[in-house]
């Protein structure tokens, strides 16, 4: 399954806004299981803020292709068990890829029924003159108003994968094993592991943020944007320095073939 929602760039990173409340009141768990403290690192605290970054979106932006939000237990669920499939060879998701596969070509049904019903008449489309922006637009603005389900309690447990589970429960874990797989391009890209409890964290609290206005997170957009500024200066000196390093390499490499002797 392909992520259609964001493109993974450390040195393009950006703070997505929190959009109003679309579905109060929702139930969620009195407590979450870390919290952010003193004590809490600026790589945990990072961990977080590309949990937001990355989880916010996806909750938000898929509802309205599809019609459903998440449900937050199968989401992290995902998350933690690609995690765990990183990390032991031997452990397997509890999705198969053909199943994966499948659920995926069941909500891309769903996706393209909902843009029909979001696309202009011919009327209104011929008003704008071939213009695609506007188009697009037009559309975006058309979904955003569709229906959207109410979305389900967030009970801050683990989950299984059964007979039972719905089409709707696969879907969130599948997308939360691509929030890890983009999760673990950023940690290559810092040549690190980061803590992927804080990123489950920073999910969990944007997802509920985004249902619940009146939630308040552990931390504050502000604070967020400090940290994405300073991990994205971090990463333009990995980069530069990995540039510096293959430069010099470069010209070792041709200063070794200009002083090779020459054979007859």
């Amino acid at each position: 399954m392909k992520s259609k929602i964001i493109a993974l760039g450390l040195c393009v990173l950006s703070i997505i806004a929190c959009d109003s409340n679309k579905q109060e009141p929702f139930q969620r768990p009195e407590s979450l299981k870390y919290t952010i403290d003193a004590n809490t690192t600026d790589d945990q605290k990072f961990s977080y803020m590309l949990g937001y970054q990355f989880g916010l979106p996806c909750f938000r932006d898929i509802a309205k292709q599809i019609g459903e939000y998440f449900e937050i237990d199968y989401l992290v669920q995902g998350v933690r068990d690609n995690f765990k499939a990183f990390k032991d060879s031997t452990f397997e998701l509890q999705i198969s890829n053909d199943s994966m596969k499948a659920v995926d070509s069941i909500y891309a049904v769903i996706v393209n029924e909902r843009i029909t019903k979001a696309h202009p008449d011919s009327a209104t489309e011929m008003s704008f003159n071939g213009d695609i922006t506007k188009l697009r637009r037009y559309v975006d603005s058309a979904m955003s108003a569709l229906p959207i389900a109410p979305a389900a309690p967030f009970k801050n447990i683990e989950v299984k994968i059964d007979d039972n589970t719905s089409i709707l429960q696969k879907y969130s874990y599948i997308m939360g094993t691509q929030l890890y797989k983009m999760f673990r391009g950023v940690e290559l890209q810092f040549g690190t592991e980061f803590d992927i409890e804080y990123f489950i964290l920073g999910t969990e609290e944007g997802s509920i943020k985004y249902l619940d206005s009146t939630y308040t997170m552990q931390l504050s957009l502000d604070s967020l944007k400090a940290i994405n500024d300073r991990y994205v200066n971090k990463i333009r000196a990995i980069n530069q320095e990995k540039m510096s390093v293959k430069n010099s390499s470069t010209a070792e490499h041709a200063g070794a073939q200009a002083d090779a002797p020459v054979t007859k």
